[in-house]
């Protein structure tokens, strides 16, 4: 029996070894091309992308893509991007998606981009709803459709995205997929506003303009709400973002 014992022993020490030596390799790495060491790190990054490791995939394309270590190759970056995206990397495919949109290091291609953006969205990120609500507003690779783009807005606004809570705003004053209404764009406009968006700033002024007393006072109420809401509770995630 001891005998036995000290084989399935080893052999669930053999099965954690690789695993180990992934994330220990992924670590040096990261602190290689956090210190300005780029060429270990994109070494690192390569061995580790080749055997098949999301996160160093990503890494790598990100590398191709800012050239670091190497020259800017957007096409190796779609390439790496593409890898980590099948396997689930969700900034791979919030990249990828971007890269479509834009064209780089491929076809611009806008239903690849709503494509990717899409099955993020579904799963609740914010920057992917806010992507393909801009999509739809604009009718580039999907049907244009401002009340889907307000919905997809407002579920990214609710999560304290100050880009989307700035389209929303916008959205309620020009009447566009929802019920005109200058208090609720007001209100998500100084929502935006607190987070340091400038023409989000300059547009509540124009839009409190439109209010008449009772309004305002209405106005000041309810953007009071959505702050404490949708931008108090995501300030240190959002400050945490930044960082990465």
């Amino acid at each position: 029996m001891k005998q036995i014992f000290r084989f399935q022993w080893m052999l669930l020490v053999m099965l954690l070894m690789p695993v180990s030596l992934t994330q220990a390799g992924f670590d040096e790495a990261v602190e290689a091309a956090n210190v300005g060491d780029f060429d270990t790190a994109f070494k690192e990054f390569s061995v580790l992308a080749e055997q098949g490791d999301e996160r160093a995939q990503q890494s790598l394309a990100w590398m191709y893509f800012e050239g670091q270590g190497r020259d800017v190759d957007y096409a190796k970056a779609v390439y790496w991007y593409r890898k980590a995206a099948g396997q689930g990397n969700i900034t791979a495919q919030i990249n990828l998606a971007q890269m479509y949109a834009y064209g780089q290091g491929v076809a611009q291609d806008f239903s690849q981009a709503a494509h990717w953006w899409r099955r993020l969205a579904e799963q609740g990120d914010a920057r992917s709803q806010t992507a393909l609500g801009g999509l739809y507003y604009q009718g580039q690779g999907v049907k244009k459709d401002y009340a889907k783009a307000a919905e997809l807005w407002r579920q990214a606004a609710e999560q304290g995205y100050m880009e989307a809570q700035l389209n929303l705003g916008l959205m309620y004053g020009k009447g566009q997929g929802v019920e005109q209404d200058d208090v609720r764009a007001y209100a998500w406009l100084t929502a935006a506003t607190t987070q340091g968006n400038d023409v989000a700033d300059s547009s509540r002024e124009f839009a409190l303009t439109q209010l008449d007393e009772a309004q305002r006072e209405q106005a000041e109420v309810l953007a009071k709400e959505l702050v404490r809401k949708y931008v108090e509770p995501f300030a240190s995630s959002a400050d945490d973002e930044k960082l990465l």
